[in-house]
């Protein structure tokens, strides 16, 4: 893939026999096409480097020159922002064309055309998210890395979009622009709690009603910044997710699997997820180009943040592998493997009970499961990031592996209970007693020899 440089893109004057001033256009060719579009600057032709491409600063005072620097400065502006939405679109692997091109740069300029009230009227707030959901789809919107939105994102606002639609059919309440204030906000948290939702189900639906009114407002549809208001919040608690120990994962790694191929297929691409740490989107989609350095690492780019990770592949997962002649075990879908596993870790004997705490409904709820119900295809990354830390492995390099930003946010998402780190902890000098203080005094102080 070719990087889009300088030099491809040019800029032409309109009429370059003009006698008076004429539009300074910028041109882009690609395939068998062109992509031009006027930069709103004006230039007479003879103040108009033809080679350079740039107004002339060869003019005797200050004065006189400061505009043409002006006109070049706008023109690098130009040059910039054209390239920058070039390379996204060719990393994002989005097929150029002018449409889309034009939308990116008008983004990037920050030329998106103002939609007034009355005209935004014309269009429903759902009638924008899915406009918006179609958009992306197309590639001609990317999200704030400049790569495209993912498939559970946008399914997310279209379901946002389906919910808010049954809100207002079962309560008439309105559901566009000018309808949303923080009263509103509290109702329809509210009617989602009152339907038995979990409260981080609740928060993500909340938290994609903000992000949907924010991008709408920035296309110019509404001016109503209700969204940006400090109670106008995602809801979320920590849930009691598990994870499987090494010791739990060996006994799934050993289990007799022979009579049935569906269960043993399940069993190997879950225990590649529980020793790599890649999400269900990753390691079900891994291929044989992913092993690299004679078939010890495993090197992938990430579906959900575009992030290149490197793991070391442990002797399982090579033995794994090689059952498979160097080709990862073929997937199912997500909602299938989940079904999968509960059957799976029941047949392993996972059956301790767990204490599983949550809020629904607006009541927090305290049930017993066993173990094997709550084993999900993220139990894999979970079971890794856990089993890793308790081994002593270094935060920063599980983290980068997991992709946790910060060492906050990774503490939490680990599963070790008060005991496991009380057991940790015994190991570290200042409660084992042998702090430097100690360790010194503890060293025979011989006499001094006499020189001869």
């Amino acid at each position: 893939m070719k990087t889009i440089s300088d030099k491809d893109i040019k800029f032409l004057l309109k009429d370059a026999r003009a006698e008076r001033p004429t539009l300074i256009n910028l041109v882009f060719r690609y395939d068998n096409a062109r992509f031009k579009i006027s930069t709103g600057l004006t230039i007479e032709p003879y103040q108009w480097d033809i080679t350079n491409q740039r107004a002339y600063t060869n003019q005797k005072s200050r004065a006189a020159r400061e505009p043409f620097e002006t006109i070049n400065a706008h023109l690098d502006r130009w040059r910039s922002a054209t390239k920058k939405v070039l390379n996204a679109l060719q990393l994002a692997q989005i097929p150029f064309d002018n449409e889309t091109i034009k939308q990116h740069l008008d983004t990037e300029l920050g030329r998106t055309k103002k939609i007034n009230v009355v005209e935004a009227k014309t269009e429903l707030f759902t009638d924008y998210i899915e406009r918006f959901v179609k958009e992306a789809e197309a590639g001609k919107r990317l999200n704030s890395k400049s790569i495209r939105y993912s498939h559970y994102t946008l399914a997310g606002y279209m379901k946002l979009k389906r919910i808010l639609e049954r809100y207002q059919a079962e309560t008439r309440k309105g559901i566009d622009y000018k309808d949303f204030s923080l009263d509103y906000y509290h109702a329809f948290k509210l009617w989602l709690t009152g339907r038995g939702l979990a409260l981080n189900y609740v928060g993500t639906l909340l938290k994609d009603l903000k992000v949907m009114l924010k991008q709408a407002h920035a296309d110019g549809m509404h001016s109503n910044n209700v969204y940006q208001h400090r109670d106008f919040k995602k809801l979320v608690e920590d849930v009691d997710n598990i994870y499987l120990t090494d010791e739990e994962l060996t006994i799934l790694y050993n289990l007799d699997l022979s009579t049935n191929a569906r269960l043993d297929r399940v069993r190997d691409l879950f225990l590649i997820g529980c020793y790599t740490g890649l999400r269900f989107s990753d390691f079900s989609e891994l291929r044989p180009e992913n092993i690299t350095h004679n078939g010890r690492i495993l090197t992938r780019k990430t579906l959900k943040t575009s992030e290149r990770v490197s793991i070391p592949l442990n002797p399982k997962v090579l033995s794994i592998i090689s059952k498979y002649e160097g080709i990862p075990p073929r997937t199912i879908t997500n909602q299938k493997m989940n079904d999968y596993l509960k059957e799976l870790c029941r047949r392993a004997g996972l059956t301790d009970s767990v204490e599983v705490s949550r809020t629904k409904g607006g009541r927090k709820e305290t049930r017993y499961l066993e173990k094997c119900e709550m084993v999900t295809t993220h139990t894999a990354r979970r079971s890794f990031a856990t089993n890793a830390y308790l081994a002593k492995v270094p935060t920063v390099a599980i983290m980068k592996i997991t992709g946790h930003r910060s060492e906050a946010v990774f503490l939490r998402y680990i599963k070790i209970s008060s005991e496991q780190n009380a057991l940790m902890m015994l190991d570290h000098p200042h409660f084992s007693g042998l702090t430097s203080e100690s360790v010194a005094s503890a060293i025979p102080v011989l006499p001094l020899q006499k020189v001869a």
